[in-house]
């Protein structure tokens, strides 16, 4: 009996030795199966997410090691791991490009802010009357469907409010959903990266309780901790690292709890960033240089964009003198060639559109201190995003070619089986995949 004991224990342990192991291995990580669907083209899905990972540049995949997430997923997926979002690349556009898959000279919004020519001051992009152009939200309810946003940035909700039939975000969301952390001050950087990062795992829960609450026929996420942390530490730090380590391992919770509870056999899951980021070390006092030398042209800043409306000073006079200043790269001028290839020539649109050049944004030297990261240029590390999409209707182990965060509003009617017109975008056209997948995913950054 002693001897029995004594084996039952050693067998006991053994197993519990194995279980450990293998969960080193893998990082303590559930693994990513799924059934093989058999699709070569898009098909069908009752449902769609998107979700957004803010700020997560293509090259952040690089953080992730092969054991990650959301390498596992790309043998069940159709990807592109450097897709391209739209210029200027800033979130407030880029957003409205994905969610009525038209170019900023169609729907309206150029970056993330504009001047209000009555109030004369600078206001928000988040509105949703500025929006010329029909959301999927509202093509979505046009055929009956139940949709939802829930996102870390609380200006999403007053964006795409039209239309949309549930929303959540840490400040205001159903009571079914657990109370969110409030940051109490900001200038603290401990208290804000503690602050984004809980609230990256908060935004996956709602969603979770959204999608089993709700069942919303199609939802916008939006995750911002790689953006908020871009910003204040740098594309480069360790913390944006944590950031995007985390929100790897929460994909990884999402995928486990959709394909338990059933909701991944019915949905469409679309991941994909806005626009990337870039170090920045070194500012460009945009307003104070208008200021002592024009009278009547005004100026916004956008990051590494500054907006400007001219107002009856000399065209030629303020793109000769910002030329000529240090950190400016480019300067684009309402109505040329250079604009409408952009798809920036538009009623609303600026007169002059300015890109600082690397390093440098358009900001007060005072405020230097609260960005390392920036973003909204035509250079690769602003405007390479990924895309990975799976689950129902979508091919597996599949690359797009030259995927644009335009082309998602015609996949997701095509998906959806919804009737709509006047896109820029188009259906992503699929290649065999190839060895992209391995350039990414190193685990040690760039």
């Amino acid at each position: 009996m002693h001897i029995m004991k004594k084996l039952t224990m050693s067998m006991y342990l053994g197993v519990l030795l194995m279980l450990v192991c293998l969960l080193a291995s893998c990082g303590g990580r559930p693994a990513i199966t799924m059934e093989d669907n058999g699709l070569d083209e898009f098909g069908s899905s009752d449902r769609v997410i998107l979700i957004v990972l803010d700020g997560f540049a293509s090259r952040y995949l690089n953080y992730l090691d092969q054991d990650s997430s959301l390498y596992q997923l790309l043998q069940y997926a159709t990807y592109d791991l450097d897709g391209q979002t739209i210029y200027p690349s800033h979130t407030c556009n880029a957003h409205t490009s994905l969610m009525t898959g038209t170019y900023p000279d169609q729907h309206g919004l150029i970056g993330n802010v504009y001047y209000d020519q009555n109030e004369r001051i600078s206001q928000k992009n988040i509105s949703a009357d500025l929006i010329d152009q029909k959301t999927l939200f509202e093509i979505a309810g046009e055929h009956g469907k139940k949709t939802a946003i829930v996102s870390g940035k609380k200006n999403m909700l007053t964006l795409f409010e039209k239309g949309c039939d549930i929303q959540a975000t840490m400040s205001a969301h159903p009571d079914y959903i657990g109370e969110a952390l409030q940051l109490d001050d900001s200038e603290n950087n401990d208290q804000y990266y503690d602050y984004h990062l809980k609230t990256t795992s908060w935004v996956f829960e709602a969603l979770k309780s959204v999608l089993t609450e709700e069942k919303p026929d199609f939802t916008l996420v939006n995750i911002q901790s790689a953006d908020s942390i871009g910003h204040r530490f740098g594309p480069d730090s360790s913390e944006v690292a944590q950031a995007v380590k985390l929100i790897d391992q929460e994909i990884g919770k999402l995928f486990s709890y959709m394909k338990k509870s059933d909701i991944l056999s019915d949905t469409a899951v679309m991941i994909l960033a806005d626009h990337g980021m870039s170090p920045v070390s070194k500012a460009i006092p945009i307003n104070v240089l208008m200021n002592n030398n024009f009278d009547q042209a005004a100026v916004v800043v956008d990051g590494r964009n500054a907006y400007i409306w001219l107002n009856g000073d000399d065209a030629a006079a303020v793109t000769t003198f910002f030329e000529a200043q240090e950190g400016v790269a480019r300067i684009t001028s309402k109505g040329s060639p250079e604009a409408q290839a952009l798809r920036v020539d538009c009623e609303r649109c600026p007169d002059l559109i300015l890109d600082s050049e690397p390093g440098y944004l358009f900001i007060p030297e005072a405020l230097l201190w609260k960005y390392q990261g920036m973003h909204g240029t035509t250079e690769d590390s602003d405007m390479n995003i990924p895309m990975i999409f799976f689950g129902s209707g979508i091919p597996q182990n599949q690359e797009m070619a030259d995927a644009k965060i335009v082309d998602l509003a015609a996949l997701t009617c095509k998906l959806m089986g919804l009737t709509a017109d006047g896109f820029d975008g188009t259906v992503p056209r699929l290649t065999a995949p190839g060895a992209e997948a391995v350039d990414f995913f190193t685990g040690q950054g760039d």
